[in-house]
């Protein structure tokens, strides 16, 4: 009699512990989901995905795997109504917002998808609303002879009598361009000062360019270095 009761318990108990395993949230391939927009609909679900903030709204892509197109794009919103979680998405914004972000991130989000567009000057199709940051990570591009926005860079620097630093691959620009790196954190960085080559993770600032003359213009960049690799 007493071996049956403990199978009964442990037969009871397995059930239980499916259930639970059930209610874990799901996670779904962003291309999946694209691909399959209906089968997630206001299903809570987890995504990884670059996220952008644009001057007329944010978005979730994954330009690599799947790109959209404008009139494809996802949306992004938020739903969390719970006071800490909604500060805590706040503040996550504002670090992609932020100039070491450039308004560029990597992101790990749990939220739901809504069959829901918008076609004026935020457009997407769907928009898919957050109810939490899992992961906010930087994007990170490799730096090939040319610096475009407020983008974080990784790439080979070396040291130079008038710069301090420069690039080991030559910047290209066009003729009659002449170029000038400010580095805005250099001294928070002493092994920066005497060595042959390193690798470095920077943001760029500000991009300007000055026309001196009809025949020549200067160009500024003011970059931050973010850390050494």
């Amino acid at each position: 009699m007493k071996r049956l009761l403990f199978f009964s318990i442990l037969l009871l108990a397995v059930p239980i512990f499916a259930n639970g395993m059930n209610d874990e949230i799901p996670t779904v391939a962003f291309c999946e989901m694209v691909k399959h927009p209906q089968k997630y609909f206001d299903k809570t679900i987890r995504v990884t995905a670059a996220f952008t903030q644009a001057d007329e709204g944010q978005y979730l892509d994954d330009e690599k795997n799947c790109p959209l197109s404008h009139d494809d794009q996802i949306g992004a919103g938020y739903s969390s109504q719970d006071e800490k979680q909604i500060a805590e998405n706040n503040e996550n914004s504002r670090k992609i917002g932020s100039v070491e972000f450039g308004g560029h991130a990597l992101v790990t989000v749990v939220g739901n998808l809504k069959n829901q567009s918008r076609c004026d000057f935020a457009w997407y199709r769907y928009r898919f609303d957050i109810a939490r940051f899992e992961k906010v990570t930087q994007v990170i591009r490799e730096y090939k002879g040319e610096l475009n926005g407020t983008v974080t860079y990784r790439a080979e620097v070396q040291p130079d009598k008038n710069f301090d630093l420069y690039f080991v691959k030559p910047y290209r620009l066009p003729l009659h361009y002449a170029l000038r790196l400010e580095w805005t954190n250099l001294k928070d960085f002493p092994d920066l000062k005497d060595f042959q080559t390193k690798q470095i993770i920077f943001t760029i600032l500000s991009n300007e360019i000055k026309q001196m003359t009809e025949n020549r213009c200067n160009v500024t960049i003011r970059c931050k270095i973010i850390r050494i690799e």
